[in-house]
């Protein structure tokens, strides 16, 4: 499975699924809708193993975590797993939030798949 919409970039690596952001930011509520709707189907489509990659993106807020946050429930609820990669533009929203702990974080998608 890969395929390309204008928001993410979606691969399989040994069936773990990697979706790479391709916005630079992550702040507004009808981007961070409309991608939480499709990430969401994707889990809705059996998808256990996903590692959200954040290499492109600069800024994300508070729509953002919330998205990461519903994400990584759905997931958890669903008996899979989630890791986000390439965190650096987002770990001072994580220690601020205090959400950090809620998410297994990877420098890149090759060290998040080896995580599953």
């Amino acid at each position: 499975m890969e395929y390309e919409t204008e928001d993410y970039k979606v691969r399989d690596f040994d069936g773990v699924t990697v979706v790479r952001l391709k916005h630079a930011n992550l702040t507004g509520l009808l981007e961070v809708n409309r991608l939480g709707d499709e990430l969401k189907s994707l889990i809705d489509g059996g998808v256990r193993k996903m590692v959200i990659d954040f290499k492109h993106v600069d800024h994300c807020g508070s729509a953002g975590l919330g998205l990461l946050i519903a994400l990584n429930k759905k997931m958890q609820e669903s008996g899979g797993r989630m890791v986000i990669s390439h965190p650096e533009k987002i770990e001072e929203l994580l220690r601020i939030s205090r959400t950090a702990s809620l998410f297994k974080l990877a420098a890149d998608p090759k060290v998040a798949v080896l995580m599953f």
